[in-house]
């Protein structure tokens, strides 16, 4: 029986692990963290469960794909439940509040009495949104498996959205929100994805919610890593933790041995590194950056990254009046060298046992960019100042809190605070990044091919793979990582030989 190799225990690496074991492989997940989960995590703080990832969960319709993935992970299925909510934001500004509802005849008739004046912009905004329903994120096979019927497939299923690609195509999300007069309809656009993204990412985001892709796990991160840990290890996988791995050893095209900060070392037949890639090429070598991510590395201008500072607040009584996702324009406050003038909330009062009965948990998140990574990792060098900003920063958006929810006053305390340079630490995540490089309109869409030239027997999984990024493409690399090591070894046909659940 052939064996498999695994480094990292996200959730690229559970992935990789519950395919490899249903295709008939041994294989070991190697984990250098105390729990698996990668940045698909959370953690407890003073009786509150902290959720650290999922806002929602593209795949969520059985209509789609890459619900088959979730499915064969054990993710979705008999005893799955998930969140539907009715609206996937509120945008409050001014006190003129707009929602992008599920329902997409109530969004536009909300957007246009917020806004007469945008009328033609919102009756195409509402049918582009509507159109894109039918986007797939291709999850089955990698690309260079798919034949001529599998595209064409792929392209007849998702026609309605090519019309609306073409017309977007060009356009930033600050292009788009700037076509709009209403403040609230801009803000909307923007959510909490930076200007610089394709405009049709946040078509793609409003577009899954009114078709039902993506809705919301019951029990968060963890429902979500603790279910595929347990599919794998069913499956007779097995997983190490603490087991960071420091070097890889190649001789000639393979790679030979793994080894462990413990000072233990294993000896792969077949590798997959489902590490942030940045963490892979510090294992394996920097002379194996291939053309691809070299180009991405040395132009931060035309693929940019960014991630969050996050703020967790404790609540003294239940939050249910809040939204379960917010945002609010506040008077500018500075993070990072950079204003911010809205306070984004994440409200977790709809996850039973994420607060202790009575009380609440909200989760404000502060877009960082990349080149803000900088400052935080330059911070951290002073620990005492690395914390005081961080205090800081929390008491800021305590008072913007206390302002816009006056009934709730008194009621706040600081929980956590988490920067870009938590990602780094924590996660090994390339300056923070908790997703893959960000689609500008300055490139074409790039999908990697999983394999570095002249590494016969190493397969890489994991978002940084595909743009962008994110859990739906961290698990379908995973499964990716798999069918290309069977097609190496001429044994693609027993893809799946175990029937899944």
């Amino acid at each position: 029986m052939s064996k498999v190799t695994i480094i990292g225990g996200g959730v690229s690496g559970l992935a990789a692990g519950i395919y490899a074991q249903m295709s008939g492989l041994e294989s070991e997940i190697f984990e250098g963290h105390s729990v698996i989960g990668g940045q698909c995590t959370s953690w407890k703080r003073k009786g509150f469960h902290i959720d650290n990832c999922v806002h929602w969960m593209t795949g969520t319709s059985s209509k789609k794909e890459i619900y088959q993935v979730w499915k064969d992970v054990g993710v979705i299925g008999e005893g799955c439940k998930m969140i539907e909510h009715e609206y996937f934001m509120q945008v409050d500004f001014d006190g003129v509040k707009g929602h992008a509802w599920r329902d997409l005849n109530k969004m536009e008739a909300e957007l246009l009495s917020i806004a007469p004046d945008d009328k033609e912009l919102i009756h195409s905004l509402i049918k582009a949104i509507r159109n894109f329903q039918c986007i797939e994120l291709p999850a089955l096979k990698p690309k260079e498996q798919m034949g001529f019927f599998d595209n064409m497939k792929l392209l007849w299923k998702m026609r309605k959205a090519i019309p609306v690609a073409v017309k977007y195509g060009k356009m930033t999300i600050g292009d788009l929100a700037q076509q709009f007069k209403s403040p609230v309809i801009r803000q909307m656009i923007h959510n909490y994805v930076p200007e610089t993204y394709f405009a049709i990412s946040t078509l793609y985001m409003y577009a899954n919610f009114a078709a039902g892709n993506a809705d919301l796990p019951l029990g968060g991160s963890d429902s979500i890593t603790l279910k595929m840990r347990d599919r794998y290890l069913q499956l007779g996988g097995k997983i190490s933790t603490k087991k960071k791995a420091v070097s890889i050893d190649v001789e000639g095209t393979r790679c030979t041995k793994v080894n462990f900060e413990d000072g233990t070392s294993v000896m792969p037949e077949d590798l997959i590194c489902s590490t942030d890639v940045s963490v892979t090429f510090k294992l394996i070598g920097e002379r194996y950056i291939d053309d691809h991510f070299k180009y991405c590395y040395d132009n931060p201008d035309k693929y940019p990254l960014f991630s969050n500072m996050n703020v967790y607040f404790a609540v003294d009584v239940p939050t249910d009046e809040i939204p379960n996702m917010e945002i609010f324009n506040c008077e500018p406050y500075t993070v990072a060298g950079r204003d911010v003038n809205i306070v984004i909330v994440n409200n977790f009062a709809d996850q039973p046992g994420f607060a202790p009965e009575g009380k609440g948990i909200l989760e404000i998140l502060i877009v960082q960019y990349d080149h803000q990574y900088e400052y935080w990792d330059n911070l951290y060098k002073d620990r005492e100042a690395y914390r005081a900003e961080k205090e800081r920063i929390a008491q800021e958006v305590l008072k913007r809190l206390e302002k816009h929810y006056p009934k709730f006053a008194g009621k706040f305390s600081v929980l956590e605070t988490v920067t870009p340079k938590s990602f780094n630490r924590y996660t090994g995540a390339f300056k923070g990044a908790y997703m893959g490089f960000i689609q500008t309109n300055l490139v074409k869409k790039e999908v990697h091919s999983g394999v570095l030239p002249g590494l016969d027997n190493l397969f890489l999984a994991g978002q940084w793979l595909q743009t962008p990024g994110g859990l739906p493409n961290a698990l379908v690399t995973g499964r990716f990582a798999v069918q290309r090591l069977l097609k190496h070894k001429n044994m693609l046909q027993q893809f799946c030989c175990k029937k899944t659940k």
